[in-house]
């Protein structure tokens, strides 16, 4: 028997005598729509086209909870057990490694140990950089004194003759002749 040959069957009143009788179904039609956000359900309404009759829903029954031996009461899961204080580490010491990450890279809170080691690596690290320096090629020699050389030097100045050039050399690619760059300084002055 095909599930499209299955119809509902339910009691509807007689409009002339009053009396409930079953009733096939032949058509329903879902109207009256509502989603609840919060259980992400939707409902709606069984309605009968022909009659105008909205048909309800089976009662749900939800079946009774007992409560067996090994349950544990509500009063006793709300009951608050643990008290931290100050004086004490609320939770063993070797439990803070599994809760955070030892390895991780955003680790901030290390142990003495482990502080002393990595000082002593940056020591290994700058004293190998120090040894390094002693052994220097005449090439590399040659470019640190032509550094310091340059950095005691300073900064170079433009003398007044380097000035006029730049400013002939602007003046040509801009196209201007004298009277030209006259104005233009006029024009920027004012």
């Amino acid at each position: 028997m095909p599930i499209s040959a299955v119809r509902l069957v339910h009691p509807i009143p007689d409009p002339e005598t009053g009396i409930d009788r079953d009733v096939v179904i032949r058509e329903l039609r879902a109207v009256n729509f509502r989603h609840d956000r919060l259980t992400r359900t939707t409902e709606w309404d069984r309605y009968v086209p022909g009659l105008n009759v909205i048909i309800p829903w089976p009662e749900t029954t939800h079946p009774e909870e007992k409560a067996h031996p090994v349950d544990t009461p509500r009063q006793v899961l709300q009951e608050q057990t643990f008290m931290p204080t100050l004086l004490h580490c609320p939770m063993p010491a070797g439990m803070v490694d599994q809760l955070r990450n030892p390895y991780s890279r955003f680790r901030t809170r290390h142990e003495d140990w482990y502080l002393a080691k990595k000082e002593a690596e940056d020591a290994e690290k700058k004293r190998l950089r120090e040894f390094a320096k002693e052994m220097r090629t005449p090439l590399q020699e040659l470019s640190s004194k032509l550094k310091a050389e340059k950095k005691a030097r300073g900064e170079p100045e433009l003398s007044e003759e380097m000035l006029e050039k730049i400013g002939e050399m602007m003046a040509k690619n801009l196209g201007l002749d004298e009277k030209g760059v006259e104005a233009r300084l006029e024009s920027l002055n004012t």
